[in-house]
């Protein structure tokens, strides 16, 4: 059986090339991931696309038209970049205005992937939860509170709608590696090697050599493996690349936590067949008495605001760190006599150049006082009203406010914009991220469907 993911990511592009020649090779299916919590919690707490409409469009058509033509069976999972109902209909609005544009016909199913609070909430109360990490236990009042919470699909509201005969499946969030595994299990083929291959195609291009952008790969199921290939001709995969995606995004080395069971890899070989061609053996799926899957939710945390600044003074750069407690210290002391208590906001400095990427991690000796730095003033308030006026007295202080060995009294700051002072929108803080545990895998996956005509 072959299968063709047509990207990592639904509007990260793939070549029109490297689509075609899968679709002539004679793929079972095509499909592509839609969606990540790897860019944070704000595009599902505000439910909006991290991709373009531009590129998402480009990326739909191309493989709506593709899967129509050869008549194979197309599927997307986290659809719109998180996967709730919103960015599902977003999605789905997209695909029917593609296919009244190209006069195609065909059965759609949408598959949310939401559930409702109370139905969450019978299942905490029931002990049918647990967390994913150090993280406190859910309870009602969390799941009260979220702004948005998704479940992510395992293959069998895939395979119900595949059963049902769709053509076209749009799913809310998603595991990646069942957009892959789903048909396969269908036919019988092993779970191990359909598991596997659905975790080394899912992010597309990336097993791909020359890496410039993305594209299109093809996986071919047999009977004691697969095989993992580019869909472009002058692409090739290395098993270099193929074993270390096995590794990608595992706390394991060597295992890969499903809804319905755990892929193991320790005892996989990867074989160059040839320049272009890996073929993976050996791969185990274990299956687990509880199904469970991921639930992933939101809380708005309240409003930020930003500017942005550069600093080049060698003495100020030396001795930054306590030059922005003291403005910190200032910066309180200005709110108060606005009548803004300090639990109503917070306030940070992100100086980069000077351990702003790892902070209180860093690991790095930084020995050496940087040439310049860029600071990020950021404060998060309740309302919009609070963040500005907060970030306008912290931006002051670290511009008018003295220092030892300071030479002149004009600013401390080089602002690249104006206005300085940028209102970021609403801010999200990660505050489900546990597993549930279902009886029926379909349960909290409702699926409808559409005829679309042309």
């Amino acid at each position: 059986m072959r299968l063709m993911a047509c990207s990592g990511m639904i509007g990260y592009g793939f070549t029109e090339v490297g689509l075609r020649r899968g679709l002539e090779m004679g793929v079972r299916m095509i499909g592509c991931d839609a969606g990540s919590m790897d860019p944070g919690p704000y595009y599902l707490g505000t439910a909006t696309p991290f991709v373009s409409e531009t590129a998402t469009r480009r990326d739909l058509g191309l493989m709506l038209r593709g899967a129509r033509e050869f008549d194979v069976p197309m599927i997307i999972g986290s659809a719109g970049g998180g996967g709730s109902d919103a960015q599902l209909a977003w999605t789905v609005s997209l695909i029917e205005d593609l296919a009244r544009q190209h006069g195609l016909s065909f059965k759609m199913a949408i598959i949310k992937a939401e559930p409702a609070r109370a139905y969450l909430n019978r299942h905490v109360t029931a002990g049918r939860t647990a967390p994913l990490g150090p993280i406190e236990e859910l309870t009602t009042d969390t799941v009260d509170r979220a702004a948005r919470i998704v479940a992510m699909m395992g293959v069998e509201p895939l395979q119900n709608a595949l059963n049902a005969g769709a053509d076209v499946i749009i799913a809310g969030r998603c595991s990646d590696a069942a957009i892959y595994a789903a048909l396969p299990l269908m036919h019988g083929h092993d779970a191990g090697l359909a598991w596997h291959l659905g975790k080394i195609i899912e992010c597309g291009a990336q097993v791909i050599e020359p890496r410039a952008g993305q594209d299109c790969i093809i996986g071919t199921l047999n009977d004691d493996g697969f095989h993992v290939e580019p869909g472009h001709p002058d692409k090739i995969c290395t098993k270099t690349r193929v074993a270390a995606h096995t590794l990608y995004e595992n706390p394991s080395p060597h295992e890969l936590k499903e809804p319905s069971g755990v892929l193991d890899s320790s005892h996989c070989t990867f074989t160059q067949v040839d320049p272009r061609t890996v073929h993976v053996t050996g791969s185990r799926f274990k299956p687990t008495e509880a199904y469970t899957v991921k639930l992933e939710g939101v809380r708005r945390a309240g409003f930020r605001s930003i500017f942005i600044a550069g600093v080049r003074d060698p003495v100020l750069t030396a001795g930054f760190a306590d030059f922005a407690a003291a403005c910190e210290a200032r910066t309180r002391d200005q709110a108060r006599s606005l009548k803004i208590d300090d639990d109503a906001y917070t306030v940070a400095f992100r100086t980069y150049g000077a351990g702003a990427v790892m902070g209180d991690r860093e690991f790095a000796a930084l020995n050496l006082a940087p040439t310049e730095l860029c600071i990020i003033g950021e404060v998060i308030a309740d309302d919009e009203a609070t963040s500005r006026a907060v970030l306008a007295k912290a931006r002051y202080a670290l511009l008018h406010t003295d220092f030892d060995g300071r030479l002149c009294i004009s600013g401390n700051l080089a602002f690249p914009f104006s206005p300085s002072d940028i209102s970021v929108g609403e801010v999200f803080d990660f505050s489900i991220w546990h597993t549930l545990e279902l009886d029926d895998p379909l349960e909290p996956f409702p699926v409808t469907y559409q005829e679309i005509t042309s």
